[in-house]
Order: C-alpha cells, then sequence, then structure tokens
C-alpha cells in the first residue's frame, strides 16, 4: 500500500475555480506514474478530483473515486440527499456523480446541497475537532427526520460521530470506499493468478 499525496492539484483547482486542462493533465500523469509503478488500483481521495482520476485511461489498474460507493449506496436509499461540503468547489462533482448514479439506476433523486463555510478554515488552522463540531453543528441545524446525509469530503467522517443521536443517516466515503478498494484489488489480483 502506498499513500501519495499531491496537495497543489487541488490547490490549482481552487485557485482556478475549475478543472483546466492543465489540472486534468497533472492528475492524469500522477495516475499513470502510480499505476506504472505497479499499482493494482488506485483511490483518489479528493471529491474534487475524483471524476478527473477515474477518467484517466490506464491498463492493468483499476482507478477509483473513492466517494462512489457512497454515492451508490445514498441513491439506493430513496431519501432526500443532503450533500454537506466545506468548499463549494466539492458540489458540482459530488453533484454530478449523485445524478450520473442515479441515471444509470434508472431513479430519481431530490439533492439539497449545503455548504459548511466555516468549516474549512478551520480544517486548514489544524482544528480538526473544531472542523468536525462546525460540521455537525451544520448537520443539526439542516438535516430533517426522512433525509440522508452525504458527507461530500472524506476528512469530513468524524462529524458522522457527532451526530449519531440524531438517528439520521450520514453516508462518508471514508469506510465504504475503502471496502470497496480491497474488494477490487483482491478481485484485481485473484483474476491477476488465474
Amino acid at each position: 500500500m502506498r499513500h501519495e499525496v499531491q496537495e497543489s492539484l487541488l490547490a490549482d483547482a481552487l485557485e482556478a475555480g475549475a478543472i483546466t486542462e492543465g489540472i486534468r493533465s497533472a492528475t492524469a500523469t500522477v495516475v499513470q506514474a502510480l499505476a506504472s509503478d505497479g499499482a493494482k488500483v488506485v483511490v483518489c481521495t479528493c471529491s474534487t478530483l475524483g471524476g478527473v482520476a477515474e477518467a484517466v485511461p490506464v491498463s492493468d489498474c483499476v482507478v477509483m473515486r473513492i466517494d462512489r460507493p457512497m454515492a451508490e449506496q445514498a441513491v439506493a436509499s430513496g431519501r432526500r440527499i443532503l450533500v454537506l461540503a466545506a468548499l463549494r468547489s466539492t458540489f458540482q462533482p459530488t453533484v454530478a456523480l449523485l445524478r450520473q448514479t442515479a441515471s444509470d439506476a434508472s431513479r430519481s433523486i431530490d439533492v439539497a446541497e449545503v455548504l459548511c463555510g466555516r468549516a474549512w478554515r478551520l480544517f486548514e488552522a489544524g482544528d480538526y475537532p473544531g472542523y468536525a463540531g462546525e460540521i455537525a453543528r451544520t448537520i443539526e441545524a439542516t438535516a430533517l427526520p426522512g433525509d440522508l446525509v452525504l458527507l461530500a469530503q472524506a476528512s469530513m467522517a468524524p462529524a458522522a460521530e457527532l451526530v449519531r443521536h440524531l438517528e439520521i443517516p450520514v453516508l462518508s466515503s471514508s469506510q465504504s470506499g475503502v471496502d470497496a478498494a480491497v474488494s477490487r484489488y483482491r478481485s484485481r489480483t485473484q483474476h491477476d493468478a488465474v
């Protein structure tokens, strides 16, 4: 297992306000290098760049975005999906993934976006408990009974524990994404052994 961090890709996307051709190219270079180094599965944990990473053509390697399994679970729930994000740039790729997943499953979905604007400043300052607390307060103030809350960024996962008392399902990409990556890795290595 190898963990590759490319902070500049997200920083460039935030600065540009969009995914530019340069960001696509740089992401492709990173993914292709990982595949060339022998990776069987590459998991992009950045919600903003996940779709870009998945679109990179590589052979003998599965490339997935960590939030795809969570989106599939949210769409299958049949509930209104309350998408929470600490960065505005996360909404477009996350909602697009939800809509594509719903279309593929021939389902209609009701999606509402909620920005946790103060939370990201806390994250950048290294105040991770404050970050999780701000997200939890936003969930408490906006989620309705019957909703499903989707935490659009993997870094938001700790907030789910803080709102367990609400008895509203809160999905984070961390666990479902890792489970899917492990499953794909096992499938891939079993296929290679045959």
